[in-house]
């Protein structure tokens, strides 16, 4: 038996490829799936895929899919693809998870998530963590049952003498909130066993990347990764990844990432379409028939690490903006429209696709009787639910700072600030020449991006009716305009900021 295949996803949520016997086609294929080291299913690889077909692997039937979530543990899993009956692994068919761990404060599981994608913990390792929050960080590594022999917190990271006097570390955590400088570096990568793991943290600035990379560069180190992880809760922060005696770890390009924010209805598909047919597979299409779904920063971190020819994404799903994620510059992209008209197509689209839509959040969302109503009919049903569903106030204010800030004093301004801290924020009504502005940018900054116009997708303007209640001495027209207050103000911030 030849056998051939490779897999094209390993996450979290999908596991899907194919496998074929080289030999003879008719001769049926098995892949077990295992997560961390337990088979968790046996499929037989006959799905229809009309691209195996077109490359003259038999019939085109020797797909194969499964969703692993189930089978999943908080902390690092191990996925792996195997033909059935030969202890063999399907190329491309070995990959690691880290799914967050829940019960210690945000900014602890965060860190831990991030440590745990870069290190595999074990029972005989010595961590050590070296200045304030260190004691916080043993906790939650004892609270969240990870693996380690010993457990030195030196909460006094200006102490050079109490590090070297400490037992080598297998990882070796530090919040070093000062510039880096070289001696602090080679203090921490002496005090660390080979192979074995040091994470740096430094306050979060603009100058702060060039700045960790030169002075690891100078210790011996090239291959750093960086992420932006708070420091303590309120505190941004921005930690440096070295993996020490890794051979695997050589200095890649980090070619940045588009980071294409995709809010609804706001010309966001023919958008992703373009992305689409320029990057091809390198762009990934991260969307959750879900309405509420949201991916923390861990599910991002491990896509990247998991494919680093990854170019790009398009979502509905992401609503925090880290600037770094898996070592690479993470440059956010998304577009803006008048809210009126962002509220119109939202209920066209809906009434346009109803019959064919399944996520059960967004039809709970919309009145069950959708296609038969006009759109004020429409309108006044979501303006006056006394429950939280997408359009029903202030989207687009809520969609940029309800996760990236939870608990801000003024929503409209930590939509602001969000928005400030991205790669590019275009108008809709404006498309050709907002491309002609991203075009632009990214040329001057050296990064590959598709010519030629922009698609016209997912249009459903035949489902327009009247629309001349929309004023404020109408019932449903009033309550619109003051529905859609902040998102006009942030509108028209962006269209200054685009102007400028």
């Amino acid at each position: 038996m030849s056998l051939i295949g490779c897999v094209d996803t390993l996450t979290d949520m999908c596991v899907s490829g194919w496998a074929a016997n080289d030999a003879d086609f008719n001769q049926p294929v098995h892949v077990e799936i295992l997560v961390n080291s337990r088979v968790a299913a046996t499929l037989p690889c006959v799905r229809f895929r009309e691209d195996l077909r077109a490359a003259g692997i038999g019939d085109g039937c020797k797909g194969f899919e499964f969703a692993p979530d189930a089978y999943l543990v908080p902390g690092r899993n191990v996925l792996e693809v195997r033909y059935a009956g030969a202890d063999v692994v399907v190329p491309k068919g070995r990959g690691q998870w880290v799914r967050r761990r829940k019960g210690a404060p945000a900014w602890e599981t965060a860190c831990i998530a991030a440590l745990e994608a870069y290190c595999e913990f074990k029972p005989d390792h010595h961590v050590c963590a070296v200045g304030v929050g260190s004691r916080d960080l043993e906790r939650a590594f004892r609270e969240s049952g990870i693996p380690f022999r010993r457990f030195t917190s030196l909460e006094d990271c200006g102490d050079p003498a109490a590090i070297r006097s400490a037992e080598k570390a297998d990882a070796l955590i530090c919040w070093a909130t000062s510039t880096p400088c070289v001696e602090t570096v080679r203090l921490l990568l002496d005090s660390t066993n080979s192979p074995g793991l040091v994470a740096l943290g430094f306050v979060e600035t603009a100058e702060a990347p060039a700045q960790i990379r030169q002075v690891f560069e100078k210790c011996g180190v090239p291959a750093v990764k960086l992420e932006s992880i708070a420091l303590a809760p309120g505190q941004p922060g921005i930690f440096a990844f070295a993996q020490l005696g890794n051979v695997a770890a050589v200095r890649e390009s980090a070619v940045p990432v588009f980071a294409h924010i995709h809010v609804p209805k706001c010309a966001g598909t023919s958008f992703r379409v373009l992305l689409e047919r320029h990057f091809g597979p390198r762009h990934l299409r991260l969307y959750v028939n879900d309405t509420y779904f949201v991916y923390g920063d861990e599910a991002l971190r491990n896509y990247l690490l998991q494919d680093p020819e990854i170019r790009g994404f398009s979502s509905h799903h992401v609503r925090s903006f880290p600037r770094w994620l898996a070592g690479r510059e993470m440059l956010y992209v998304t577009f803006l429209r008048d809210p009126i008209e962002q509220f119109v197509s939202f209920i066209t689209h809906v009434k346009k696709l109803y019959r064919t839509i399944t996520a059960t959040s967004l039809l709970e969302a919309v009145p069950p009787d959708a296609p038969k109503l006009t759109l004020r009919e429409f309108a006044k049903w979501l303006l006056t639910q006394d429950r939280d569903i997408p359009f029903r106030e202030n989207h687009n204010v809520n969609f940029f700072a309800r996760h990236s800030s939870p608990t801000p004093p003024d929503r409209l301004e930590a939509a602001k600030a969000a928005l400030d801290g991205f790669f590019f924020v275009g108008i809709a009504e404006r498309m050709e020449e907002s491309m002609n502005k991203l075009r632009l940018l990214t040329q001057a900054a050296g990064l590959d991006f598709p010519a030629g116009p922009i698609p016209i997708e997912n249009a459903s303007s035949d489902y327009r009716d009247d629309l001349s209640w929309i004023h404020s001495g109408d019932e449903v027209g009033s309550l619109l305009l003051r529905s859609v207050e902040k998102d006009r103000q942030l509108y028209e911030w962006a269209a200054a900021r685009f102007n400028e």
